[in-house]
């Protein structure tokens, strides 16, 4: 296997630093594409990159002149990988060591992405190992081992509905491009879409229980966990392009349950990360909205598939008014 890791980084050299050298150690990188996101100063190959460089590796250097977002950063990433499989991650988490064994046991296997469980700082925080709930119940409902297995039925219906992030998925490069999957370029929410069509478009996904990055969430600073503001709302337009991708995708009714699922639990999150009070008003109108787009018959099939999906359904429903 020959790996590409995309990298968008903004005013974080140091976390960018600590990331290539958890590189320099992994012999199946190929190429290391890091996308400045108009950082002020911009990072420096100089002040990031280990005392030994990046021996055998491409390293692809770009720089947006403005801040654009991560997702725009990831998409622009993407264009310059030249190897057959590719893995998205953040300037500010980390490689584990068992990421190394996951990657000798993909070797040689056909897939269009694995998924693999990662640490979150803050269970870590608590003594504990492994991602947020729910996401650690979806898990174990799944069943997945640490060899990367094929993800089927159940399996497949509990991790699609596991929070969206980029980096603790391994895609084939070939994959992505065939089915125009992408980040929403939005500034919060942007890795979205990135899951959603993934498991939609997908045809032989591998799930392993190998944890094999660190989440890292700090309690203060600048990481997008803590953004407050009405950007918040644009997650609407990734959820849009997930519902198109839905209705064009042949068979994609079985989604409905576990999408629905995932999007009330994201609107009962969001709101109280949104400070201005209208904002979160303006938030609940549109969520109720979506809901409503969805139609009849996809919102009535993932209700009857789970009737406690009801209650908070119909909450948001009346508040669109």
């Amino acid at each position: 296997m020959r790996l590409a890791v995309v990298i968008p980084v903004w005013n974080d050299e140091d976390g960018l630093r600590r990331l290539m050298g958890d590189l320099a150690a992994l012999a199946v990188v190929g190429e290391v594409v890091v996308v400045d996101d108009g950082s002020d100063p911009p990072c420096s190959p100089e002040r990031c990159l280990p005392a030994g460089g990046l021996p055998g590796v491409r390293l692809v250097w770009q720089r947006t002149p403005a801040t654009a977002g991560a997702g725009h950063a990831r998409n622009r990433g993407l264009e310059a990988v030249t190897c057959p499989h590719v893995l998205f991650f953040d300037a500010d988490d980390r490689l584990r060591p068992e990421f190394a064994a996951l990657l000798a046991d993909l070797d040689g296997r056909e897939f269009d992405f694995a998924i693999f469980r990662h640490a979150d700082s803050r269970v870590i925080a608590e003594g504990g190992e492994g991602p947020l709930e729910p996401d650690g119940a979806l898990w174990r409902r799944a069943g997945a081992g640490p060899a990367p297995a094929l993800l089927e039925g159940a399996g497949r219906l509990a991790l699609c509905r596991v929070s969206a992030y980029p980096w603790n998925k391994v895609y084939r490069t070939a994959f992505l491009r065939e089915a125009a999957i992408r980040c929403t370029e939005i500034p919060v929410h942007n890795d979205l879409e990135l899951h959603w069509a993934s498991f939609i478009a997908a045809d032989r996904v591998l799930a392993s229980s190998r944890i094999g990055c660190l989440h890292a969430v700090s309690e203060t600073g600048r990481h997008l966990t803590h953004r407050r503001d009405a950007d918040r709302l644009r997650v609407f337009e990734a959820l849009a392009n997930v519902v198109a991708r839905l209705r064009a995708t042949e068979g994609a009714s079985t989604l409905a349950e576990p999408f629905v699922e995932f999007c009330l639990r994201l609107f009962a999150w969001i709101p109280a990360r949104l400070e201005d009070r209208a904002a979160r008003a303006e938030f609940e109108r549109r969520a109720g909205a979506f809901l409503a787009g969805l139609g009849a018959d996809f919102l009535t099939l993932a209700l009857l598939r789970n009737p406690a999906l009801a209650a908070p359904a119909l909450r948001h429903l009346r508040a669109r008014a």
